[in-house]
């Protein structure tokens, strides 16, 4: 399909080090609300892009990590929607969902929050990673050092094969006792309250910045340092 080749190669060429399509169907699992039908009807496809992480700023200080963290959140909002825009002109539909906030879905009572759209099972279900123990994506080119965005749409596209790989070592725990807050348990559970705890840091001038990943910093993924531009 000459479309999946043009539109990935676009979105490599807008800034992407990875990028991947999921079909819908590999979304029944997600909560009501929080499926690609829900944001677009008529859905078809999900395609995802993601943005690596600068290395050096997991041992940084945490105003450095929070603003290249906002830098990449809005290079990959951009990104989202020069990609609707790409699916646009080929005659679809395609709504780009927020790679951070704004989100709807909060739970003030536990401090749990629920994006419009996971970009983490999207990108797993797009074939880009696997989820590691830690809930976090790691991918097999750079880690978990990758933030996402995801674009609804739809085209019919031809989704990407789904990774049969297991990213964690077998018996490694490292990102469960790295947590100050213990807040990380088995089958991928993060309890977000207790992440937030220890996660949010107010500055004295009143912003508050993420100031807290250990469970990052420990894990052996984060090495992961392979080039990977080609459109597939």
């Amino acid at each position: 399909m000459i479309l999946i080749n043009e539109l990935k190669q676009a979105a490599l060429n807008g800034g992407a080090d990875l990028v991947g399509v999921a079909s819908t169907e590999r979304f029944d699992g997600a909560p009501p609300g929080h499926r690609p039908e829900d944001i677009l009807a008529g859905a078809k496809a999900v395609v995802v892009c993601a943005r690596r992480i600068p290395v050096g700023v997991m041992d940084g200080p945490a105003t450095s990590y929070q603003q290249a963290m906002n830098v990449i959140h809005a290079q990959l909002d951009l990104l989202a929607c020069r990609v609707a825009l790409f699916l646009e002109a080929e005659g679809g539909r395609a709504i780009p969902v927020p790679a951070d906030e704004p989100y709807r879905h909060w739970e003030a009572e536990r401090s749990y929050g629920r994006g419009d759209l996971s970009h983490k099972h999207a990108a797993q279900a797009a074939g880009l990673g696997r989820l590691g123990k830690s809930s976090l994506l790691i991918t097999p080119q750079f880690g978990h050092l990758v933030h996402l965005v995801s674009v609804v749409t739809d085209v019919d596209l031809r989704p990407d094969p789904v990774l049969d790989w297991e990213p964690c070592p077998k018996g490694c725990t490292l990102c469960m006792r790295a947590c100050p807050a213990d807040a990380i348990g088995e089958g991928q559970r993060v309890d977000q309250a207790l992440c937030r705890s220890v996660l949010l840091e107010k500055l004295p001038k009143g912003a508050i910045i993420e100031s807290c990943w250990a469970c990052r910093r420990v894990c052996p993924a984060g090495l992961k340092r392979v080039k990977s531009r080609k459109a597939g």
